[in-house]
């Protein structure tokens, strides 16, 4: 650990949350690597400046916006023990959580001095000015990336919504509302640009979104359909929205509320260990990223690769295949190390049982803000999405990386849009091609493996959380890039090992993937969206046994593709419900 160096980012970071960034227009972005305890620190220097100017005029009053509701608790609960800010009473610190909002007045909550709220709030209070909401405040301190909501409303959607219209005349009004989004599908689909990305430009009549809540009003009874017809109004109005912009990819509209965008007070600081490799902070007139510097000392950690696809549908081909070389793996460190194993959760219950076959029952998952249990237990298992910003494994020496955590395509597009305050989705082609499930253009292709370096730094550094990290980091990936970025956030890391794939690969489908297979591939490209087509016809089409084939529909690569709405099973015939894609 370089100490100089730590206590001059320290300084820095001091100093801009004490004295101010004196730059309003921008957020001022600090790299610091995770594990330093930047949360820590600002807190400390928030305590620090109520020391000394809590007895002065005109003393300046902080926003901060922290992950989960539990660290909400904590920075409120560390603050308190300042006993300059502690004299405003009722109006020192408020930390505000979907749990106790109801406990405090609009008054105290505008007028306290530091007001915690978590990402959620601060994304639901983005469509005004934050002084509306949180009186006028001087500083505001994000703590991790704040990721804006991005609403799917495709084929499946729209199905799914008009079952649950009761009446005929209402479906009609609710066809009216969704007419050009399903008329563009179609006009896609049939130019064969259905596995590319596409623009979506809105041409939605005004007349057909007031007629259906009209009608929703007359004749919506019964919390359980008048709370169904809401969530379908609000899913209308986002679709209709003059500030909702989208991309189509896949028989669907992904769309983000344009309205939903950063809003900043006088001084605007955010703390993200993985900003200097994530794109979304490449924008000068947003963010300046003004500390990367690496002080930590990691050569006494090291990272294994494994190349193997580990994208959620090829993970499911190898899934038997990939837990056989993590069980062996672990059997080597039990009862020796504490190994934290990061997953989709779809994956999760499986890669559990393969760890209590190893660990027995002393593996840890995550209940509710509780991490006690977790510093108990031999092992871990905690999945994206639910594990950054987490001191929980602060302590476990291996970090097992199962899986690529990819976001649908046009995701990491709109979310490059969300974080530039003067940007649309005009800046794309109208047509994004792809390739294999990548973009086929270098540069997109490059903001997509930062995305995945960033998670996967993320993740990993949950563990050996201390000064002088002896950690062991596995990561099973098909994308070489990515790891070269996420060894990259590692200082002084000697050992990077190619590990061998052989078990973890399967090198030959077996008779029922590949049966699944060629019936998914007749349907995604013999068969139109919307045609129905008999069981017998595809029976007789690919030479298959018909007294076996509700058995073969009955397939995970199958089923995967009707729980996604993309194709409808019947008694007797399959119907292609939307355009779909084989990773």
């Amino acid at each position: 650990m370089d100490l100089t160096l730590l206590n001059e980012m320290k300084e820095r970071l001091g100093d801009a949350v004490r004295n101010g960034t004196n730059d309003a227009d921008r957020f001022h972005v600090f790299a610091w690597e995770a594990g330093l305890g930047k949360s820590t620190h600002v807190n400390n220097s928030i305590v620090a400046y109520f020391d000394e100017f809590a007895l002065k005029d005109n003393i300046k009053k902080f926003l901060i916006v922290k992950k989960f509701k539990s660290d909400v608790y904590e920075t409120v609960e560390h603050l308190k023990q300042c006993e300059m800010l502690e004299m405003y009473g009722d109006y020192s610190v408020i930390g505000l959580t979907s749990e106790n909002v109801a406990n405090y007045s609009v008054d105290k909550i505008k007028g306290c001095m530091v007001l915690v709220i978590t990402h959620q709030r601060y994304i639901e209070s983005c469509d005004r000015e934050l002084n509306h909401y949180f009186g006028d405040r001087d500083t505001l301190i994000i703590d991790e990336q704040i990721q804006f909501p991005i609403m799917t409303f495709g084929r499946a959607e729209y199905n799914d919504m008009r079952k649950d219209i009761h009446l005929y005349e209402g479906q009609l009004l609710f066809d009216k509302c969704c007419t050009p989004l399903l008329e563009r599908l179609d006009e896609i689909y049939k130019a064969g640009k259905y596995n590319s990305i596409v623009t979506f430009q809105k041409k939605f009549s005004e007349d057909a979104l007031k007629d259906f809540k009209e009608w929703g009003r007359s004749y919506s009874t019964g919390y359980k359909r008048t709370s169904r017809y809401k969530q379908m109004i609000k899913s209308l109005e986002i679709l209709h929205s003059d500030t909702s912009e989208g991309l189509i990819h896949n028989d669907t509209l992904y769309l983000m509320e344009k309205s939903m965008r950063f809003r900043k007070l006088k001084n605007n600081i955010i703390l993200d260990a993985a900003a200097d490799i994530s794109p979304l902070y490449n924008i000068p007139k947003q963010f300046k990223v003004v500390e990367t510097r690496l002080c930590i000392d990691h050569s006494k950690s090291n990272v294994g690769y494994m190349n193997v696809n580990t994208s959620k549908s090829n993970l499911k081909k190898n899934l038997e295949y990939v837990i056989n070389d993590v069980k062996g793996r672990l059997k080597g460190i039990q009862n020796k190390k504490k190994a934290l194993l990061v997953c989709h959760k779809e994956n999760s219950s499986e890669f559990l049982n393969a760890m209590k076959q190893v660990f027995g029952d002393n593996v840890y998952t995550p209940t509710d803000d509780e991490d006690t249990n977790a510093t108990h237990s031999d092992a871990a298992i905690d999945w994206y999405g639910n594990i950054v910003g987490k001191n929980t494994y602060k302590d476990y020496d291996i970090c097992l990386l199962l899986g690529t955590h990819n976001l649908p395509l046009p995701v990491y597009l709109l979310q490059s849009v969300q974080y530039s305050p003067n940007l649309d989705v005009s800046i794309f082609p109208r047509v994004i091609d792809l390739k294999s499930g990548r973009f086929a253009d270098d540069k997109l292709e490059l903001v997509r493996k930062a995305f995945l370096a960033a998670d996967f730094y993320q993740a990993a550094r949950r563990i050996q959380r201390n000064q002088e990290p002896k950690a062991s980091y596995l990561i099973y990936t098909s994308d070489e890039d990515v790891v070269q970025t996420f060894v990259s956030k590692f200082n002084r890391l000697t050992d990077v090992l190619t590990l061998n794939n052989n078990v973890a690969v399967r090198t030959t489908l077996s008779s029922k993937d590949e049966k699944a297979l060629r019936i998914l591939e007749y349907i995604q490209n013999d068969c139109a969206i919307g045609d129905v087509i008999t069981k017998k016809t595809i029976c007789e089409a690919l030479g298959l046994q018909s007294s076996n084939f509700s058995r073969d529909l009955k397939h995970e690569l199958i089923a995967n593709h009707v729980k996604q709405g993309h194709i409808e099973i019947g008694r007797t015939v399959i119907v292609k419900k939307a355009g779909f894609t084989q990773e």
